[in-house]
């Protein structure tokens, strides 16, 4: 039985678009605000993690002490072979974990456009995008590829805007969730806080490419088909190597 376990570091970035392709499918998914209350050490009831974006760097983790037991979550997850998702926050996480270093970055605030790689064309989550997608984005921080990683998708400025780890880690610096009231809601939150401040002004509103939301919608009903070690009944492309 599928169940989503998913981390959210302010309530506002949500699972949005995704939220719909699990009602969808009837599967059950249990939101943890790890930056205002406990969230289970056993996590063995929970077939995926997802973990969310955020203000927060993973570098914080003296000030924000959530994120050392979300780190040790991921770890458990991946060594059990549990499908992971990562996206903003959770990609560096991710990365943090698998050994990477995650440092400042050009920041990418907006719409812009990734390039698929080569590997992207035959990996079961990404094979069926565009050659490039546009794609809205909010970082200011970045992460080197980890060891044994394959990068999937990069933008002119940021070379890792996403990659796959063992067929069942994926991590995505970008937002493929995002959906015109998240996108409201975050410029409005935003405009009264002292984080990310100076970034709304010139902030677009919701105007991706017509490949958006089909491309969004198809990767993540593929990311909840993956079983435990990644190997899907479909031919996992992932496994080849080029």
């Amino acid at each position: 039985m599928k169940r989503i376990m998913v981390f959210r570091h302010l309530d506002i970035e949500t699972l949005g678009l995704w939220e719909e392709v699990l009602v969808e499918h009837n599967i059950e998914y249990k939101y943890f605000d790890t930056y205002k209350e406990e969230f289970p050490e056993d996590n063995s009831n929970f077939s995926h993690l997802i973990v969310l974006g955020g203000p927060q760097s993973v570098n914080e983790i003296e000030k924000y002490g959530f994120i050392k037991r979300e780190l040790e979550t991921l770890e458990n997850f991946m060594k059990t072979e549990k499908p992971v998702l990562g996206v903003g926050l959770g990609a560096q996480m991710i990365a943090k974990v698998l050994g990477s270093k995650v440092y400042k970055s050009v920041p990418e605030i907006g719409w812009i456009e990734v390039n698929m790689t080569r590997y992207a064309l035959i990996d079961y989550l990404f094979s069926h995008f565009p050659r490039s997608l546009r794609v809205f984005t909010w970082h200011e921080e970045t992460f080197d590829l980890p060891a044994g990683a394959l990068r999937l998708a990069y933008s002119e400025w940021v070379p890792n805007q996403a990659f796959v780890y063992r067929n069942n880690v994926y991590a995505l610096q970008f937002h493929l969730e995002m959906t015109p009231t998240m996108l409201i809601r975050w410029r409005n939150f935003y405009k009264t806080q002292n984080i990310r401040k100076p970034s709304i002004e010139g902030l677009p509103g919701f105007v991706p490419d017509g490949m958006y939301l089909p491309s969004s919608w198809e990767f993540f009903k593929r990311f909840i088909t993956i079983p435990r070690g990644g190997k899907n009944e479909e031919d996992r492309s992932g496994d080849k190597t080029l």
